[in-house]
């Protein structure tokens, strides 16, 4: 008897799940599936639209033919500045899509906001670009690179970033149009004037007008206290030389002694051999020695007491010594002090 029981019992809910079974069906929607959802295109051109499932049949209109026509296969031409949407219809149920047609302004130009920079290393730039017109919506792909990444890098933002001292350019290209951005790169740079060497005439370099770049980089000075209190150097913009004791209006450098140094950058336009020659004073005895780019190019040089700190001669010999060989671009010339003495004038002369 109880397995009777157990028959009809399933038997019962056997009949329960078959008799509700197409009750709870659920009845799918029909949809049409463009391949855009909305559309952004130049007056002139054309773009194709396909419908899905594809095994169906669409019809294609436009809701404003002077903005947009579409053929019967899908394929949309803007012949008109504006908005509109094409529709897809099919089966009873149809499919719009937004369509924004613009007038083609292509780009002229770019101006950039730097065409040179000069910038100390561990320094970031960021430049600008302003395209002409700047109303202008056909833009190519763009890119930026460095010539020369071991002295600076650039992202894609063109933000610069300094890695070491040189000379690089940083490029900007978009479609056809290409833009250069010179970069120069060190720590120092040439105070108030460049300091250009050439044939053409013997330059008299002030040695108050030593570098920019501040102690360790422009100078070296072993007395941080200015015993002249001069201003010299803050009144035309070098607010990090104030421990140098100049003289004057820039006349001279004094209270020097033995391991201080000031460095000059120069330009050399003509290369070649270029006798130096010193205006200096001393009430004893004094040296020192030039370094051409971080090498002793002179060996010392012997500064005979002059009769005075303020009697002022020029320091030519030994000649072979006090010549330079330079070739042409620039150089950092470093003037080391091996024994104290004033120092008015660097004097360059080509051979």
């Amino acid at each position: 008897m109880k397995n009777k029981c157990i028959i009809l019992i399933l038997g019962s809910l056997l009949m329960g799940f078959i008799g509700c079974g197409d009750y709870d069906k659920p009845v799918e929607e029909n949809s049409i599936y463009v391949n855009r959802k909305s559309l952004s295109i130049f007056v002139g051109d054309r773009f194709q639209l396909t419908a899905s499932p594809t095994e169906g049949t669409y019809h294609w209109t436009s809701e404003d033919l002077a903005v947009a026509t579409v053929t019967s296969g899908g394929l949309v031409e803007a012949v008109g500045a504006g908005s509109t949407s094409i529709i897809a219809s099919g089966a009873g149920v149809s499919t719009k899509v937004p369509i924004t047609a613009v007038v083609r302004i292509p780009l002229q130009d770019v101006v950039l906001s730097d065409e040179s920079l000069e910038l100390l290393p561990g320094n970031k730039k960021t430049v600008d670009v302003t395209f002409v017109p700047e109303n202008a919506n056909d833009m190519p792909p763009y890119s930026w690179h460095s010539e020369n990444q071991n002295v600076a890098t650039v992202n894609e933002g063109g933000e610069i970033t300094v890695v070491s001292e040189g000379l690089t350019n940083i490029v900007y290209r978009i479609g056809d149009i290409e833009k250069k951005i010179s970069v120069d790169v060190a720590f120092t740079r040439s105070f108030k004037d460049p300091h250009v060497l050439s044939a053409s005439a013997a330059y008299e370099l002030p040695a108050a007008n030593f570098d920019l770049g501040g102690d360790g980089y422009a100078f070296h000075d072993n007395d941080k206290e200015n015993r002249t209190n001069n201003n010299y150097r803050a009144n035309n913009g070098d607010d990090q030389s104030a421990s140098v004791d100049i003289e004057g209006n820039g006349d001279n450098v004094g209270y020097t002694g033995e391991g201080e140094w000031l460095l000059y950058t120069v330009e050399v336009q003509d290369a070649g051999e270029y006798g130096v020659e010193v205006f200096a004073a001393v009430g004893g005895n004094g040296s020192f020695h030039l370094e051409v780019d971080g090498v002793d190019a002179t060996g010392p040089i012997s500064v005979p007491d002059t009769g005075g700190w303020g009697n002022y001669k020029w320091i030519s010999s030994p000649q072979d010594k006090l010549t330079l060989s330079l070739t042409e671009g620039r150089h950092k010339i470093k003037y080391y002090f091996g024994g104290g003495h004033n120092v008015r004038i660097l004097k360059f002369t080509k051979k």
